[in-house]
């Protein structure tokens, strides 16, 4: 769901995007990556092509845009008051006279009002099947014997709460009278939601929202993102209970990507033209799989082998993340250069003049394709459980699939992005003697109790593979994310990490990407300078040693969603939500710079 300038929209399924009506031009929008797309088969056994979010440009070209509906679908007139759903008020424009290409966005239809642009109603519901709809609002002002709507509510939401008393109760039966005209009436005097009103005009029928984040409801299973089909939404049936949340909550939309560094020497030669030619010749149904494979090689002078290569998915197998990456990893630090322009990067040993670090990598350019397979709502789910299997997925919310033809899609929609970054890779030795001493491993003991305690799984899937290099890693990441907002040019909204953690790996990738501020060089060049990086390193070890909260942050036991930060806060570690990968979460600066135990303490003493 995304806010425009005027009201919130849900972006249909990319299969309303008119990619099947581009033919053989569809070769013109693949992003190639056949290790991203080879891991991608283990739970889309049919997925052929990664193809591309369409721009301005193809809108104008080959009429390929994004598609969308309003939502939520009630409205209100801020003068007038009328409040009604999307296509009432719709019917109301057209009713008046009014042209309907100038209702967008919404518009009262009410002489007075002068064409005022209507007001979205801001409370969605949403369960944790996938599901989002509106409030019933044509039942609001109806009471069932038992309705507790003097049930004291604290008028807001509580992300991580699944317990609630009960709210308001009111009959799906009936609305309040047969002539129902119903106003949305907002206090200037009282601020709360007891200040709200939905009364009915004609039956004078009331009730505030007094309650409102306590309501309950069965599910009705609304799935709009997939528009419409013979007049009517998308809805499968769903017995789970919805929850109100206002649609702007974070909980509203988690969507589950997976990201892919580009790496040259595992990429099919194959080229675009040649997989659409490989995908007609499927569809027709009159060659065997084996038979394409020896005319595409006759036909283009392609190795079979490569074409079988290509052509062969019956053994997928499903790659955790850690293997992914770990092959990203591994790759950069051999350091040899490929001749595909694609990729830029150097490796740099820096054991001597970087306290702590083993090596770098300066990466000039690299592309990063990510792919979008599903979202869950009310809570997000870690990496590795996106490509699971049913049986192993251990989250009692559901993922819904971003097409109609769920698992079984050849497309995906995926983003190409180009930039620049710098791997940084931890002393070995160093490491391995920190991460043994008493006081480290008990600080991250306390992380995966508290992550125990929370009542999300994601934080307790996620808690399973916590250990010291892990905190550690993705803390020192965030405090040079936020150093290098200063130096290199780019906001710490425009850095992202990148985490390679595991008993073989020990490093961290900040990089930079066009469509944000760049790429502009800015920061890989700050590997030419070895001693300056290193200054700013030391900058940044400096600056984590003095938070405006402490003592309160540095002796902190657990702050933050479940506790799951210890000496970290927004005054000095935390980062832009788009920067982390671990949504701000499992940070501990206190291994950095304790006196005692601090990975940096030799560096502090220095300073």
């Amino acid at each position: 769901m995304i806010e425009t300038q005027d009201c919130s929209v849900i972006i249909e399924t990319f299969d309303n995007w008119q990619y099947k009506d581009l033919a053989n031009r569809l070769s013109a929008y693949i992003i190639k990556d056949d290790r991203l797309l080879n891991r991608l088969k283990n739970r889309f056994p049919n997925i052929r092509h990664i193809v591309q979010i369409p721009t301005d440009k193809n809108s104008f070209t080959d009429q390929v845009r994004p598609s969308a509906n309003y939502f939520s679908k009630w409205f209100y007139c801020a003068r007038c008051n009328r409040f009604a759903e999307y296509n009432e008020m719709k019917r109301r424009w057209t009713a008046a006279g009014k042209n309907i290409a100038y209702f967008n966005p919404p518009k009262c239809s009410n002489t007075e009002c002068k064409e005022e642009v209507l007001e979205q109603i801001r409370f969605v519901m949403t369960c944790k099947d996938g599901h989002i709809h509106d409030i019933p609002w044509k039942h609001w002002n109806t009471f069932l014997p038992e309705d507790h709507t003097d049930i004291e509510d604290d008028n807001a939401e509580d992300e991580t709460s699944n317990v609630k008393p009960q709210g308001p109760q009111i009959d799906l039966s009936r609305t309040c009278c047969q002539s129902q005209d119903l106003r949305y009436e907002i206090s200037k005097e009282n601020t709360e939601l007891t200040g709200i009103r939905v009364v009915c005009k004609t039956c004078k029928a009331v009730r505030t929202l007094k309650g409102i984040f306590n309501y309950q409801t069965d599910c009705f299973g609304k799935k709009y993102w997939l528009g419409m089909t013979n007049g009517s939404w998308a809805n499968e049936e769903c017995n789970q209970k919805t929850k109100v949340v206002v649609k702007t909550s974070n909980s509203v939309y988690y969507a589950n990507s997976l990201s892919s560094i580009y790496i040259p020497e595992m990429q099919s030669p194959i080229t675009n033209d040649v997989r659409i030619e490989i995908d007609n010749m499927l569809d027709n149904g009159a060659f065997t799989k084996e038979q394409v494979a020896q005319i595409i090689s006759i036909q283009k002078n392609i190795s079979l082998d490569v074409v079988k290569n290509y052509l062969d998915t019956g053994n997928a197998t499903y790659i955790p993340d850690i293997v992914f990456r770990e092959t990203e990893y591994n790759y950069l630090l051999r350091g040899e250069q490929p001749e595909n322009n694609q990729l830029k990067f150097r490796l740099l040993e820096c054991s001597t003049q970087i306290f702590g670090f083993e090596k770098l990598v300066k990466l000039e350019k690299l592309k990063k394709i990510t792919v979008q397979t599903s979202f869950t709502r009310q809570e997000p789910i870690d990496v590795d459980s996106i490509l699971q299997e049913d049986t192993s997925y251990e989250y009692t919310v559901k993922r819904q699939s971003v097409s109609k033809n769920n698992f079984d899609t050849k497309l995906l929609p995926g983003i190409e992005s180009y930039g620049e970054g710098i791997l940084f890779v931890l002393d070995k030795e160093k490491l391995t003697r920190w991460e043994l001493q008493e006081d480290v491993i008990e600080r991250t003991k306390i992380l995966r109790e508290n992550a125990n305690n929370s009542s999300w799984q994601y934080h307790k899937i996620i808690a399973r593979t916590l250990t010291p290099r892990k905190v550690l890693i993705h803390t020192l990441s965030h405090l040079l994310i936020r150093e290098l907002e200063y130096v290199c040019g780019y906001p710490a909204s425009s850095l992202q990490e990148r985490l390679y953690v595991s008993d073989t790996m020990r490093g961290f990738l900040i990089s930079a990407f066009d469509g944000t501020d760049g790429y502009l060089g800015g920061l890989a060049n700050l590997c030419n300078d070895l001693d300056k990086l290193n200054d700013i390193i030391q900058s940044a070890i400096n600056r984590a040693n003095d938070c405006s909260s402490d003592p309160i942050c540095m002796e902190s036991d657990g702050q933050g969603v479940s506790q799951l930060n210890l000496a970290s806060c927004h005054s000095c570690t935390l980062t832009p939500e788009i920067t982390c990968e671990l949504s701000n979460l499992f940070l501990d600066r206190k291994l950095l710079v304790s006196e005692t135990f601090g990975y940096f303490n030799s560096i502090l003493q220095v300073l």
